[in-house]
């Protein structure tokens, strides 16, 4: 695996495995590290291990075997809300009887943070993603592009280490999960916090990455550069997965190819 990026490794998993029952091996001896600041995709079709393994790491599913460290601390075994990582879901998970501004505020309320600080970073937030002036403002009134944004401030407005997000364009329509997948770089890349992006969309993988973990059958089948995915792939999952490609069966006979 290669095209591993300048920096300190941020999150290191090592050996995990998730076993669903006797029978079905959900994510298998998986080793991965992801940088400090990297914008890291996880990208597979359905059933690869890409969703088990975000929520591994978020802590709301358990593995079976294997080491996960974040900053060099074991988190394996730590609750959800004590691993400081932000969360976007997929149907976003706002809170239909809070206002933006509450949604938003929800997790500085839980850690206790006092009123007028509470205030200014929720304000902070809503101007990071576009939405100042609604906050007062009800869930239901929103369209589905300002719900995806109310939930990404949610994620950023307690400053968590790592910020995780599991399919969270998936709902929008072309026009704007487009445009989405812009703003989304561009806030990586301001804020330069540690991101891992679950999507089974190539082209969206291709667009939004530093680099891209290729999943099939809870395994990574190649860890690299979206270039380098595209344009030299190691296996046969990979080169069909990523683009278009036509398979030619070839025979080698003393140093010669047969077609």
């Amino acid at each position: 695996m290669g095209g591993s990026p300048r920096g300190p490794v941020h999150v290191e998993f090592r050996g995990v495995s998730k076993r669903y029952g006797q029978t079905v091996q959900a994510v298998r001896q998986l080793d991965l590290e992801i940088m400090r600041g990297e914008f890291l995709t996880l990208l597979g079709p359905s059933g690869s291990g890409k969703t088990t393994l975000l929520m591994i790491l978020a802590g709301f599913v358990r593995a079976n075997a294997g080491s996960i460290r974040v900053g060099g601390d074991e988190i394996i075994t730590t609750p959800p809300h004590k691993r400081n990582i932000g969360m976007v879901f997929q149907n976003y998970a706002l809170f239909p009887h809070m206002n933006v501004f509450h949604n938003i505020a929800f997790p500085l309320k839980q850690r206790g943070v006092a009123a007028a600080e509470t205030a200014e970073r929720v304000e902070k937030a809503l101007d990071l993603v576009k939405l100042q002036g609604l906050g007062e403002r009800r869930v239901d009134q929103l369209s589905g592009g300002q719900r995806q944004r109310v939930a990404l401030a949610r994620a950023i407005v307690f400053e968590p280490r790592i910020v995780l997000m599991d399919e969270p364009l998936s709902a929008l329509d072309k026009g704007l999960r487009e445009h989405m997948q812009i703003e989304l770089r561009a806030l990586h890349r301001r804020l330069g916090m540690t991101t891992v992006y679950v999507t089974h969309d190539q082209r969206e993988a291709i667009t939004m990455s530093d680099r891209i973990a290729v999943m099939n059958g809870g395994r990574i089948e190649q860890l690299d550069k979206p270039e380098s995915l595209y344009a030299r792939p190691q296996t046969q999952f990979v080169a069909g997965f990523i683009g278009e490609s036509n398979f030619i069966p070839v025979e080698c006979r003393n140093g010669s190819v047969w077609y």
